[in-house]
């Protein structure tokens, strides 16, 4: 499973619950920290069996970097080598 979150909005978060390539659910909240507890708490996932990602598409450069620094944080806490870095094409 898999949650893609999108903090290109500004002072929204958006975090998308995938299982493949389907769309299981959807949390905006203002944090996206609370978009991903949401999700979580609801289908009764464990945070090890997730991998994250960050959609990408053009934005505020802070809500980039804190879609980032987030999705970086919970892969490094897993142990995984996905981080992401913002582009900006």
């Amino acid at each position: 499973m898999k949650i893609i979150l999108d903090t290109t909005i500004s002072k929204i978060a958006t975090a998308t619950l995938f299982d493949g390539e389907k769309r299981l659910d959807e949390k905006t909240a203002a944090s996206p920290l609370v978009a991903i507890h949401y999700l979580v708490k609801k289908h009764n996932l464990n945070l090890s069996t997730l991998d994250f990602a960050m959609k990408k598409s053009q934005g505020s450069f802070t809500g980039l970097r804190v879609g980032a620094a987030v999705v970086n944080t919970f892969n490094w806490l897993q142990g995984k080598k996905k981080l992401i870095f913002p582009t900006y094409d």
